[in-house]
Formats: C-alpha cells, sequence, structure tokens
C-alpha cells in the first residue's frame, strides 16, 4: 500500500479517501468514504493546525476502526496482484505547509499493523549502458 495525491498518481489501485475528488479521474478508482475526514475539516482551526486535525481526526475516525479489516479491505477493493494507493489533494505532505489525512492513515497503519506504507514515486527510468569501453574498466 502507498499514498498518493490525485496530480501525481494514475495508475492502479486509485482509492479516494476524500470528502471530494476530481472530476475527471475517469475510470479505475474506487471510494472509500470511511477514512474521509469529518466536514469539520473546513474549519479555520482544523485548517490552521495540524496538532488539532491530527487530534480529532484520529479520535473520530480511525479510533472507531479497526486497522486490520479496513487495510484488508482495501486489498480486495482493488483486486487480486494490485496495490491500493489511497489518494487525496495535498501534493507534498513532506512540507511544514501541505499536511495531509492520508499520511495520517499511513501512520494509523504502520502504528497498528507494523506496515510501512510509504508516498508513493515514480519508478525511475532505467539508462541503457553504453557498449562503449569505459576507460576506467579494471584490466585483467
Amino acid at each position: 500500500m502507498k499514498t498518493s495525491c490525485y496530480a501525481k498518481y494514475k495508475g492502479p489501485g486509485r482509492i479516494v479517501i476524500s470528502r471530494g475528488f476530481p472530476r475527471d479521474l475517469g475510470p479505475g478508482y474506487k471510494i472509500f468514504r470511511a477514512l474521509a475526514p469529518g466536514e469539520w475539516f473546513k474549519l479555520p482551526e482544523y485548517k490552521a493546525s495540524q496538532d488539532k486535525f491530527r487530534e480529532r481526526y484520529f479520535r473520530e475516525i480511525l479510533a472507531p476502526l479497526n486497522a486490520r479489516q479496513i487495510y484488508d479491505h482495501l486489498h480486495t477493493l482493488v483486486g487480486k496482484n494490485i496495490e491500493p494507493v489511497l489518494l487525496c489533494w495535498e501534493y507534498d505532505p513532506s512540507k511544514p505547509n501541505e499536511w495531509c489525512h492520508r499520511r495520517m492513515v499511513a501512520d494509523w497503519f504502520e502504528k497498528e499493523l507494523g506496515v510501512s506504507v510509504p508516498e508513493w514515486t515514480p519508478a525511475k527510468k532505467e539508462t541503457k549502458q553504453s557498449k562503449q569501453a569505459s576507460l576506467f574498466a579494471d584490466a585483467e
């Protein structure tokens, strides 16, 4: 399982966990409302404070859920041999002002289940090795 944002990830296994989502997502995504924040997320005190948001999100949204059941359900939702990728709006949650609830869900799974849920990054393209001999190759 991984997390990402709508703007970055377009591959298989997309699961919407935000309250709203882009209209142009196209086919191939699933919606899982149980992990979406409450209507309160729009209030200024929660937009301004990650700590306040996190406390309420964990208390009201995650605490009533069974992490193992949710984790297993998300895998079932996308189908066999497909990795779930949890999506929301924020582009880069590693930046101080761009925290998001998808990373809170990842933290929850990591703490409750001991699994790693990293942020998705595009695969690096392999560079072709030159057929030209290297000047620095070991001589035999």
